[in-house]
């Protein structure tokens, strides 16, 4: 199940065995925490087992099934749990985790898990399996709710559309990030409502160098800017593929919305097949405008070729100065 709704069930009684599986760090932090809090389990109680210092299958059911010595109960946390996605089974596993303790809980955490595994569905039916997925730009509406009322704040109009347009172009989301960001921002807010002046003194600083100025300045046809932001993030050669891959991005988005534009998909509308917040979605479609399809199609395949020879040493910045001040003279 999802964040919110396992942390619900939380409130209404623990049991002895959860699975915390995705990459989403934050969901499974946070729900470890509220576990760990709701048994009353102190730190030094707590018995951490790590699967990727290879510990043998044998002692990790050996001690989840231990009785409790000196203590009340027995609280085992497994760390990037392999038996959830991997093809070996163990059936006295099963049979720990289907019979547990009443003294005994368990919380397994796992980067990956296949819910077709027998071991995945005993989880589910006798314990808890959270889904941490990561989010992505167009998703991040509810947490933020939840994380402006949690700093009793509030944020609207310019101020969503700018938060949005920061975070979309990140190649992930990651939640502790934008948790911080947010209460550095609140911090610095005597008021209540949170306005764009805010974001920009404080998130994604320096706002020259992030990812979103080199697009932008290329869509606001500013060529001799654009070329000024590509050579400050190609200073360090490891970011050549990262800022390909950020173009390559930029041109994909741009061809996909003159796509479903010309279907009769427009404005906010154009947010779920662009799998992206409404927001940037209607302006990525009107920027898209401004481009001749056949130069984002050309473009598109000078990029690939671009990123193979950067990656074997055959060209340097010349070969992405070339696409960016081609791109912002259209």
């Amino acid at each position: 199940m999802k964040f919110k709704e396992f942390m619900s069930t939380l409130d209404r009684g623990i049991k002895h065995v959860y699975l915390l599986s995705g990459e989403e760090t934050f969901y499974i932090d946070k729900a470890r925490e509220k576990i760990l809090d709701k048994l009353k389990v102190d730190k030094s109680e707590l018995v951490i087992l790590d699967c990727s210092e290879k510990i043998p299958l044998a002692e990790i059911i050996n001690t989840i099934d231990s009785m409790p010595l000196f203590t009340t109960q027995n609280v085992t946390l497994v760390k990037n749990a392999p038996f959830f996605s991997a093809e070996n089974k163990s059936e006295r596993l099963e049979k720990v985790l289907e019979n547990m303790l009443e003294t005994n809980y368990v919380i397994f955490t796992a980067k990956s898990a296949d819910k077709r595994k027998k071991l995945y569905k005993l989880v589910a039916k006798v314990g808890g399996v959270l889904e941490a997925d990561l989010l992505r730009a167009w998703q991040i509406d509810e947490w933020l709710n939840e994380k402006l009322k949690s700093v009793e704040k509030v944020m609207y109009g310019d101020a969503r559309k700018y938060f949005s347009e920061r975070i979309a172009v990140l190649p992930e989301i990651s939640l502790w990030y934008l948790e911080n960001e947010l209460d550095k921002i609140a911090l610095n807010v005597s008021g209540k409502e949170i306005t764009v002046s805010h974001l920009e003194r404080v998130m994604l600083d320096p706002p020259e160098v992030s990812n979103f100025a080199l697009p932008d300045a290329i869509d606001a046809r500013r060529p001799k800017k654009a070329v000024e932001l590509l050579r400050t993030q190609l200073r360090d050669e490891k970011n050549f593929p990262v800022t390909t891959a950020m173009l390559v991005r930029h041109v994909r988005q741009l061809l996909r919305a003159k796509f479903f534009l010309k279907k009769g998909v427009k404005g906010r509308a154009l947010g779920e097949p662009l799998e992206m917040n409404p927001y940037i979605a209607q302006k990525i479609g009107e920027i898209s405008a401004t481009y001749p399809k056949p130069l984002l199609e050309e473009v598109f395949l000078e990029l690939a070729d671009a990123d193979f020879k950067l990656k074997t040493g055959r060209a340097g910045v010349e070969v992405l100065e070339k696409i960016v001040v081609k791109l912002s003279r259209r």
